[in-house]
């Protein structure tokens, strides 16, 4: 599928973001609190434990099933739900129940290797991580960010939140990120959800 057929998919119907952790849960909780993507407000399907969240942590496809197929997704002119997964790989197997596999469509979006790539592009430490990955091929984005940029709470919710809270630089992040990754000819990224 490519970008602009995405694009379009994303417009049309009731979107469902699912996200893989608390960074990306705080990424998401400002795009959406900012405007900043692409779907529509009123077709974001707020989480069935807190409705006035508007991801899940949920990640299991059986599990979503169970919880978010029971409403109608054909109203207000949409065509129906897609599944947005928020993840860092694509090894992640996630395939609905055959009930409702025709039901919705399923894309994933990817923060590889990992999302803590926005904080590094943020900084201006994108050479500097290359330098250092070089050296070193097991150093993590999380280790690199806590070793080289002092950021000791960047996996915690609190200091994300603040960190993310000027969208505006975590949009400039997810373009970066975009711009200087190398993607498979299908691959979606966080930028791909952007207006």
């Amino acid at each position: 599928m490519t970008r602009d057929e995405a694009r379009s998919l994303l417009r049309g119907k009731f979107v469902l973001f699912s996200v893989e952790g608390a960074a990306e849960a705080v990424v998401m909780e400002s795009l959406i609190a900012h405007d900043a993507l692409v779907v529509p407000f009123e077709r974001l399907v707020s989480d069935s434990d807190d409705p006035t969240r508007y991801y899940t942590r949920t990640r299991k496809a059986r599990d979503i099933a169970d919880r978010y197929f029971k409403s109608n997704y054909y109203s207000d002119g949409a065509d129906g739900l897609l599944i947005a997964r928020i993840v860092d790989t694509s090894s992640a197997k996630f395939e609905l129940p055959k009930k409702v596999r025709d039901d919705a469509t399923v894309l994933s979006f990817y923060t590889k290797p990992e999302i803590e790539m926005l904080a590094i592009h943020r900084e201006g430490a994108f050479k500097e991580w290359g330098r250092e990955s070089r050296r070193n091929r097991s150093l993590r984005p999380n280790e690199f960010c806590k070793a080289n940029l002092g950021m000791k709470d960047i996996k915690e919710t609190n200091f994300l939140r603040g960190y993310w809270s000027d969208c505006d630089e975590l949009v400039k992040a997810i373009r970066e990120y975009a711009r200087t990754s190398s993607r498979g000819r299908d691959e979606l990224f966080l930028a791909d959800l952007l207006k």
